[in-house]
């Protein structure tokens, strides 16, 4: 609250430049255009869609984790407490734990979502700064923070595969592009 608004600035780019730095996190995120999402043809709202996109991201990542050390094949989500979000995305997640999602059965991420307050939560208002800046990106062009925070998106052999731009046509953002890129033989 005492900090100047370039102050702040500076503190904002010093975490995410923290974050690019832990080898071990891995960033995935939905990113929807409103505009282009057809809740019909998806069968789905646009939370329900994205919480299963994360999902099922973050699942393959701890399946592929489980391969090279199953000791570290477990995962657990943890989300910012919303009353109206939690009591949705329990009842989704156990669905998920039932049935699956349409894309991969889950069978390494523990439980329901924990819900917790991010006021409380230094890594909760971590996330919160990794959207942020996903956000910013996506609608002014803002490339400093994003920069720094899309370099821990989840990546399999060169592709980004933990962060996707639903637009349509894909359009040639830098996370579309990554996630059309390819590694040469």
């Amino acid at each position: 609250m005492h900090l100047s608004f370039s102050e702040r600035c500076a503190f904002i780019s010093e975490v995410a430049e923290c974050v690019s730095r832990w080898s071990d996190a891995r960033l995935f995120a939905e990113c929807i255009d409103k505009v282009h999402f057809d809740p019909v043809r998806a069968n789905t709202n646009i939370s329900e869609q994205s919480f299963e996109q994360i999902v099922s991201r973050f699942e393959t990542y701890l399946q592929h984790v489980g391969k090279r050390s199953p000791a570290a094949a477990c995962g657990l989500l943890i989300h910012d407490n919303n009353e109206t979000v939690a009591r949705r995305h329990t009842d989704l997640m156990k669905r998920y734990h039932h049935a699956g999602t349409l894309w991969t059965h889950i069978e390494h991420i523990i439980e329901t979502p924990l819900f917790v307050d991010s006021e409380l939560t230094s890594m909760v208002q971590v996330a919160d700064l990794c959207g942020y800046a996903l956000r910013r990106y996506l609608e002014n062009g803002e490339e400093e923070l994003f920069d720094l925070i899309f370099q821990r998106a989840d990546r399999k052999d060169g592709t980004v595969v933990g962060v996707r731009h639903f637009t349509k046509p894909a359009c040639n953002c830098k996370i579309c592009s990554a996630h059309r890129k390819t590694v040469a033989p």
